[in-house]
């Protein structure tokens, strides 16, 4: 019984005390609040709006992750509100990068390597997740030293 607290300590102090934890942690929720987001527009414009529904929905999941990653994953100390600007400018166009490699990178993988749509997806996603988190800590919300 000590061994399986000792690891539910463990995993739960990676989850909570670590940057890389909660990197994951507010990604899985900035995932819920997309998914529940297209929902709701999805059900209220109707079925002919799944382009603009999955556009609220990447801003919307955009926005949360901003604003998650910067107060508590990577704890920005940019107080002013042209360092806020710049950090949020540079937080918005990472993503918009990584959407593009995303979808040239899934390209890439079915079309000319054969793999289907579901793995590649997988593939894509762990790629932008760490693509993401990169430049997050070294290039968005580089703590002053």
């Amino acid at each position: 019984m000590e061994k399986i607290k000792k690891i539910i300590k463990k995993l739960w102090d990676f989850t909570f005390k670590t940057e890389k934890g909660l990197y994951l942690v507010f990604g899985g929720l900035t995932t819920l609040v997309s998914i529940v987001t297209f929902w709701i527009c999805f059900t209220i414009l109707g079925e002919n709006s799944q382009e603009i529904s999955t556009v609220i929905k990447n801003a919307a999941g955009i926005l949360f992750a901003y604003f998650t990653n910067r107060k508590y994953v990577f704890k920005s100390e940019n107080n002013t509100a042209a360092a806020k600007t710049l950090e949020a400018l540079q937080f918005f166009a990472t993503r918009i990068a990584t959407l593009f490699i995303d979808m040239l990178l899934l390209s890439i993988l079915k079309d000319r390597l054969g793999i289907s749509e579901y793995i590649g997806t997988v593939i894509t996603t762990v790629v932008v997740i760490v693509l993401n988190y990169i430049a997050s800590k070294l290039y968005i919300f580089k703590r002053k030293d």
